[in-house]
């Protein structure tokens, strides 16, 4: 039984052993030295249009400053009026929208975010804002022990920086010892020759 087996694995190989099929784009069949000058003839192309897309870049703009040159002085201060109006009506409305926001309790982050025209519609949206933000949880407010009457409330910086470093002692001095106890005293005996 295996050597039929065999047999017709190889009898599918021979069928299989065609020769490759050509390609076709469009029902055409691909030629590569076709598809070569036709790319070639492409980048001519471009390379022939780019000069004339940057002279009419250049056209437009000129066209551009040659109308801008032409118009009356009158056109020029209302299109500078207009421009500065926007402005204007831009820095307004920022300025609603921040005083919004502070009114609020909205963290100023929030102001730029706040919709409306007017101080009435800013207002709603930012206490609207304001409801949707997660609420930050109250820090009980605990009471120090009692630490007793004469206790202290703890010391300061200056006290502890003095308590670690030591104070400014002389053991050698004979006034802070007598004071304080402790310390080294020297007590000088005269020699005398016996």
């Amino acid at each position: 039984m295996p050597e039929t087996e065999v047999a017709e694995v190889e009898t599918q190989v021979e069928t299989t052993t065609e020769a490759p099929k050509t390609e076709t784009v469009k029902g055409e069949v691909f030629d590569p030295a076709r598809a070569m000058r036709t790319i070639e003839a492409l980048r001519a192309e471009i390379k022939e249009l780019k000069p004339k897309a940057k002279q009419a870049e250049e056209l437009t703009a000129a066209e551009q400053k040659r109308k801008e040159a032409e118009m009356t002085e009158l056109q020029k201060l209302t299109a500078q009026l207009e421009k500065a109006n926007a402005e204007l009506k831009a820095a307004q409305l920022a300025e609603m929208r921040r005083t919004a926001a502070v009114e609020a309790g909205l963290p100023l982050v929030f102001a730029d975010r706040l919709k409306g025209e007017t101080p009435e519609e800013l207002a709603e949206d930012a206490k609207k804002i304001l409801e949707a933000l997660p609420k930050a949880p109250k820090t009980p407010t605990v009471s120090a022990t009692n630490p007793g009457a004469g206790a202290s409330q703890g010391e300061t910086e200056a006290q502890a920086l003095a308590r670690i470093r030591g104070q400014n002692v002389n053991v050698f001095d004979p006034n802070y010892v007598k004071q304080h106890g402790g310390g080294v005293v020297i007590r000088e005996k005269h020699l005398t020759q016996e």
